[in-house]
């Protein structure tokens, strides 16, 4: 049988960092992988690649709603095809779990080595959970269908928050374990081997194509200058979940991580043929005029959408 592991957490809570903790953890190990983006360029795939781990890239939707189920579908199938001992998912920001059991009872008949369904992981953002849970329920639901929760960014915040997360948890997930980590720096086989059953019932989840995000792709037409690019990404964060991708710019090839406001741009030492950047949008389809009045003040001509 092939140990499947569901990674879930909302954009920029640390998923991407958990997979590489994970893999380094489960190197001696036949790996496979699946990386789900909403938007139509798999930024997190390039981050995580690595040779001997047979790897899936799903885009362009939540694997969990009908605009990429089937591709999903195909995927599970596909990799239960391969000679594998684990199988790890990072699911979208905006993921809904709640149908995953369904889908591996609809594939049961259907995959040549079984899945051994081990559980997910729900990577929680300590800076911003408090302000969102309540607003999109797919973080919820993140919390509710996992069998183990990292509160990330510990060290970003105060005892008081911290507990005030510790007791939505417990409200929603009771019993669940829980561990406080910064840059999810965790004993990843004690986090994966101690996931609990989860009881939840399977329900549809709320990952549809009318609920989806507003995402954006940004490319590059020449090189990008550091400070112009700094500027505009200061401009527009306030007005986005999450931004992420690569720049080469007149200081080196630069990777992009935003939640939010709190932006990180951080040396990349792969090449980057050209800058392509995802922004996931807050305020739907509004982010068009904002991000080509932003494009027009700081990079106009440089970058496109």
């Amino acid at each position: 049988m092939i140990k499947l592991v569901l990674l879930t957490g909302f954009l920029g809570a640390g998923k991407t960092t958990l997979m590489k903790e994970i893999l380094n953890s489960y190197g001696g190990y036949k790996t496979g992988v699946i990386v789900n983006e909403f938007g139509e360029i798999n930024i997190d795939a390039r981050l995580i690649s690595r040779d001997g781990v047979q790897m899936a890239e799903l885009s362009n939707g939540s694997i969990f709603c009908a605009c990429i189920k089937d591709k999903f579908v195909d995927s599970l199938i596909e990799m239960s095809l391969k000679d594998l001992d684990y199988l790890f998912i990072e699911a979208s920001g905006m993921a809904d779990p709640a149908n995953m059991n369904q889908i591996l009872d609809g594939i049961r008949n259907k995959v040549l080595n079984p899945y051994d369904y081990r559980g997910s992981v729900c990577v929680i953002d300590g800076e911003s959970f408090t302000d969102l849970y309540e607003l999109l329920p797919a973080i919820t639901a993140q919390l509710e269908f996992c069998g183990g929760a990292i509160v990330n960014k510990g060290d970003l915040i105060g005892e008081e928050k911290l507990g005030e997360i510790i007791d939505i948890i417990n409200e929603v997930n009771p019993g669940v374990s829980v561990f406080v980590t910064s840059y999810c720096r965790v004993d990843v086989k004690e986090l994966v081997e101690s996931l609990t059953q989860n009881t939840a019932e399977a329900r549809e989840s709320s990952n549809k194509i009318e609920t989806r995000p507003t995402t954006f792709i940004l490319k590059g037409l020449k090189q990008v200058p550091y400070d112009r690019l700094e500027a505009f990404l200061k401009d527009i964060a306030g007005d986005t979940y999450r931004i992420k991708g690569f720049a080469d710019t007149d200081r080196g090839n630069i990777e992009i991580s935003a939640v939010g406001s709190n932006i990180h741009l951080n040396e990349w030492p792969d090449t980057v043929e050209r800058t392509e950047i995802v922004v996931i949008s807050s305020v739907g389809f509004r982010m068009m005029s904002i991000l080509t009045k932003c494009i027009g003040e700081h990079l106009k001509g440089i970058i496109r959408l």
